[in-house]
């Protein structure tokens, strides 16, 4: 019983590592106050003008995308800690607690901080309030966004529990206090003292703030009848993102998938996924948002000549064996965590031995970096899922993955690569399980590239 409790522990104290990983990763997309003064410009320029420029079009989308997927990891990261504070695994009395609650209640302060600023500071008109609420498709925004976060924020319950949250973190403020000076946790009280204020509220300013949004809803919901019908549609499955997975959804890889998965995958295979119940699919093209890279269970390293450096070599033991980019980070990760999934592709380099230990090599240069949650593949210091075999493959053997524009930033999606698998450029599709005609069983081969070719986007 002792050891089991001691590995719970273990497993939570886990948990507020990575969210705190996470909240760190995602804290410099959120808007902060220069870039709120800069989308406030743009918002008044296309007023006065009567429209928007394409540049201030794609400014505005672009920015308010970027919030909408910050939102969805922070509520993330709160919803990840929940059952630390609810459910049977608890973390051990001391500083751990205070851990958790640091990196929650910095989600907290930064989600509220940031969402007042574009309901009160940005959408003062009511042309600026529609432009929120237009769909953008192409950046994966849909209809009605603004209201859904406009509606969030002045909800009683949400109110009061942050002025709770608050106030229970200005009384014992010396246990917070306690953790200056920890890897980490200096920067999460820093993000706190930076936006705690946006806590406070008085009850005049709560009101006022609750009637707008209400006057607001009102002419939204009354202005057509076909608005009205849209307006019902999202209220039901369209709103601003509040959770990340439905945490009764059961994924479709069981233990049986997984097994047979890994004795079929090999050094330098890269996985490509897809999570039906992950709200953030929203935000990501295509149908395969999210990509692995199976680097091989420790032997390989020596079997292949795979360099790593000593700190690397120390963390890739025992079951572990992909690396992969989440919104914790760069890390090692065991096969069942990676394809903990709905949906999972293939994809087979066509390189030689040395090649591919020459990718992995480079691949594993980048374990341990932050998250990019900017998508900007012109740093190397934070990576995206895809940007770890973009590093590790291009220009190896001849390969190259070009990279495609998109919201002017280049970039390569996970269905990218997976062309590059149909077109046989360089890749091959070998196994596929979980979209149409594959949710029984592995489908190899020919017909694993006619199936995947089916999930795939028509090229523009």
């Amino acid at each position: 019983m002792r050891n089991a409790a001691t590995n719970s522990a273990g497993a939570a104290t886990t948990v507020v590592s990575r969210c705190a990983r996470s909240l760190l990763a995602i804290a410099p997309t959120v808007v902060g106050d220069e870039e709120i003064d800069i989308l406030r410009g743009t918002l008044e320029s296309g007023i006065a003008r009567g429209y928007f420029t394409p540049d201030e079009d794609h400014h505005l989308r672009h920015r308010f995308a970027q919030y909408l997927t910050a939102r969805a990891v922070l509520l993330g990261t709160i919803e990840e800690l929940r059952p630390l504070v609810f459910g049977r695994v608890r973390l051990p009395d001391g500083p751990e607690q205070w851990r958790a609650f640091a990196v929650g209640y910095a989600a907290s302060c930064l989600l509220v901080r940031a969402g007042r600023a574009i309901v009160g500071d940005l959408a003062v008109h009511d042309l600026a309030r529609k432009k929120l609420n237009e769909p953008a498709p192409e950046y994966g925004i849909a209809a009605g966004q603004f209201t859904g976060l406009y509606r969030s924020l002045t909800r009683p319950k949400h109110a009061w529990r942050l002025l709770a949250a608050r106030e229970f973190a200005a009384g014992h403020r010396e246990h917070l206090e306690a953790l200056r000076g920890e890897p980490r946790y200096d920067e999460i009280l820093t993000l706190i003292d930076l936006s705690e204020a946006a806590l406070q509220m008085d009850t005049s300013e709560y009101v006022a703030g609750r009637l707008r949004y209400q006057r607001h809803s009102w002419l939204r919901r009354h202005a057509s009848a076909l608005q009205r019908a849209t307006f019902a549609l999202l209220e039901g499955s369209g709103r601003v993102v509040s959770e990340i997975h439905w945490p009764w959804y059961r994924k479709r890889l069981n233990k049986t998938v997984v097994r047979k998965l890994g004795e079929l995958l090999q050094p330098g295979d890269v996985m490509i996924t897809r999570h039906n119940d992950a709200m953030t699919n929203l935000f990501l093209p295509g149908f395969w948002p999210h990509a692995a890279l199976h680097i091989g269970l420790p032997p390989a390293r020596e079997s292949l000549g795979i360099r790593a450096n000593p700190d690397v070599a120390e963390r890739w033991t025992g079951e572990i064996r992909v690396l992969e980019a989440r919104k914790d980070g760069v890390l090692l990760r065991e096969l069942p965590d990676t394809l903990s999934v709905d949906a999972v592709a293939v994809l087979r380099p066509r390189l030689a031995d040395e090649q591919i230990a020459e990718a992995l090599s480079r691949a594993l240069e980048h374990e341990g970096k932050d998250y990019d949650f900017s998508f900007d593949f012109f740093h190397a210091d934070r990576l995206v899922c895809t940007e770890v075999v973009y590093r590790g493959f291009d220009g190896v053997g001849g390969l190259q993955l070009e990279l495609t524009e998109r919201a002017r930033r280049m970039t390569l999606s996970a269905e990218d690569l997976l062309q590059r698998g149909v077109d046989g450029k360089g890749w091959d599709i070998v196994a596929v399980f979980g979209t149409p005609r594959s949710r029984r069983r592995i489908v190899t081969g020919e017909k694993a590239r006619e199936l995947v070719a089916a999930t795939l986007a028509p090229s523009p």
